[in-house]
């Protein structure tokens, strides 16, 4: 024998009622869309650079490691924050001859880096405009063996990608290297930086 109690509908929601739920989803709305916003530009975030000897001005990713002692580059930016592989963003300038194209900058680029990365291989090459100056684009993969041998486990394919700006005797290369599977997702910061670029 059932003695549980007959089923009783719910009352409707009064006006009150129906217009606080609408404020609530409202409000959830707006609350969800702002935290994406300031996520986003928190993201973006950038701060300015500038080496005068150099002839280089850009703005690099706020709260990322700078390095500006390196032999052979100007800046290289580096995210704290992002395992296996961190983000790089780098700007080098490198002495070239009366002869050059950015084709052979990229080409003499190519042979040092294949005696220094196992695995390298060259995916593209293709033309380039960064601020209305005409360069070179190259996209290139590499592996890397983990260092800390605790954590080794496969080695990580790293994927890069170069832009040559000749100016006056001098090749400008401005670099992106990402963990590959990462490497979409973050090609922002790359395409910010050479929107941001200044050679002089």
């Amino acid at each position: 024998m059932n003695n549980f109690p007959p089923f009783e509908p719910s009352p409707p929601l009064n006006r009150v009622q129906r217009w606080n739920t609408y404020l609530a989803l409202v409000t959830a709305v707006i609350a969800l869309a702002l935290g994406l916003t300031m996520r986003n530009a928190t993201l973006s975030a950038t701060q300015p650079f500038e080496n005068l000897e150099a002839g280089v001005r850009a703005q690099v990713p706020r709260g990322w490691l700078i390095d500006t002692a390196g032999p052979d580059f100007v800046i290289r930016a580096q995210d704290p924050d992002a395992l296996p592989f961190k983000t790089l963003l780098q700007i080098s300038v490198l002495p070239i001859g009366p002869d050059a194209t950015p084709n052979k900058v990229l080409d003499l680029l190519t042979m040092e880096r294949a005696a220094r990365f196992p695995a390298y291989r060259e995916l593209l090459r293709a033309d380039q405009t960064v601020r209305g100056e005409p360069a070179k684009r190259m996209e290139y993969v590499y592996t890397q063996d983990e260092r800390n041998p605790f954590q080794a486990t496969v080695s990580l394919v790293i994927q890069g990608v170069d832009v040559v700006v000749l100016r006056r005797g001098q090749a400008v290369v401005i670099t992106y290297r990402e963990e590959r599977s990462a490497f979409a997702d973050n090609l922002y910061r790359f395409e910010n930086l050479l929107q941001t670029v200044e050679i002089f």
